[in-house]
């Protein structure tokens, strides 16, 4: 048998990448994940993500129009679940550091994204601790993913259309000069005339050339309850933020409770040494959650009344934190998608169109990507 299409890995852009083939027409299609799906191994499991039209750069914040006013309301209808949850959303930080980027992206494009100064701030968000030198952004646009739904309504909808979902089986190599394209797994080998590769942190493993491009660093979640009324901190009251501070992975963010006990929270931390996709994924210890800690105590009013959970996850970065959304140097049948440098969730319904698209038709009707595709190549520019 030939498949029309095969993705080697089942993480969100993998499952995204499979339901728009399945969608576009694509009918012996094959989806091949190393663990089980909806595995806890890679950068797609939890129970929430943040979607917002904030951003640093215009490409991302059109790539954002796109996704929430198409793609999140296909997904939602096709799933039958309510997969995107409004909340407030604040983004802040000193104004000399990266928020400048998302000031000038907004302004640029004319994005309903409000600025206020730290004394509305404090009225707006008064459980944060804000600088009178920080800029202050209020996107109204903001929802919380519910991330856990979503991995689990694609592999419904894929499995329903009969996709072939092969789990817990390992790529081993793949022939990508051959016709038709072979991918040898541990069990058996298979051919396509199609082939996309949305492997996360095991990209380099399977297409060296890509290596250079990409470092995979380890991440630290908790879930920390605040001393307060529990409403407070539910969808639609707690806000869903990001601090964009100076220096060296000086990014933080935080999600309102949902799914689990306790706000989630998380350092953006993407450059650094690089960890091996291998790596121990154990139970954070106290040393892992010290820095989150720090952050809360010095940034929010509210005292921390305990520390319920904590969770490692693992981001697949590039140096700018752009995606690979780009062909294979040999073969136009074969796409990358790559790099999703932790800020991948919220796009996958539309980075799956993406990819898809490139596949079937060599180009895509996405205008904000066509526009900026140099800055999505393997070897792109930007790096």
């Amino acid at each position: 048998m030939i498949y029309e299409a095969i993705v080697v890995g089942g993480g969100i852009n993998g499952l995204c990448t499979l339901y728009h083939l399945l969608r576009l027409g694509y009918r012996s299609v094959a989806l091949i994940e190393q663990f089980k799906l909806g595995h806890q191994q890679g950068s797609s499991h939890g129970t929430s993500r943040i979607t917002r039209s904030s951003y640093n750069s215009p490409t991302y914040v059109r790539l954002m129009q796109q996704v929430q006013n198409e793609e999140w309301p296909r997904l939602e209808t096709d799933s039958k679940m309510k997969l995107l949850h409004p909340t407030p959303g604040c983004f802040w930080g000193p104004k000399d550091g990266p928020v400048r980027q998302y000031t000038k992206a907004m302004a640029k494009l004319g994005i309903n994204v409000a600025h206020l100064s730290p004394s509305e701030a404090r009225i707006r968000f008064p459980m944060i601790r804000f600088s009178d030198h920080d800029t202050i952004l209020d996107d109204s646009t903001c929802a919380l993913v519910a991330a856990d739904d979503t991995i689990k309504s694609l592999i419904r909808i894929c499995a329903e259309q009969n996709a072939g979902l092969l789990e817990e089986e390992s790529v081993i190599d793949i022939d990508f000069d051959s016709d038709p394209i072979q991918v040898k797994t541990s069990e058996r080998t298979l051919q396509t005339q199609k082939l996309a590769v949305t492997a996360g942190a095991w990209a380099s493993r399977l297409i060296p050339s890509v290596n250079r491009r990409l470092t995979v660093t380890l991440q630290t979640v908790g879930y920390f309850e605040l001393v307060g009324r529990h409403t407070e901190f539910q969808v639609g009251q707690f806000p869903v933020w990001i601090y964009l501070g100076q220096g060296r992975n000086g990014v933080f963010y935080g999600l309102p409770e949902f799914g689990r006990p306790g706000l989630k929270l998380a350092r953006h931390i993407t450059s650094g040494p690089g960890d091996s996709p291998e790596i121990d994924l154990k139970v954070p210890d106290a040393e892992n959650i010290k820095d989150l800690h720090n952050f809360l105590t010095e940034h929010f009013h509210l005292p921390i009344k305990r520390l319920h959970s904590a969770e490692h996850c693992l981001y697949t970065n590039t140096q700018t934190e752009d995606y690979i959304l780009d062909f294979h140097p040999s073969s136009e049948n074969i796409v990358i998608g790559a790099g999703f440098s932790g800020h991948g969730f919220k796009l996958g319904p539309l980075t799956g169109r993406i990819l898809a698209e490139m596949l079937m038709w060599g180009k895509t009707t996405v205008p904000a990507f066509e526009s900026d595709r140099p800055r999505f190549k393997m070897t792109s520019s930007q790096a």
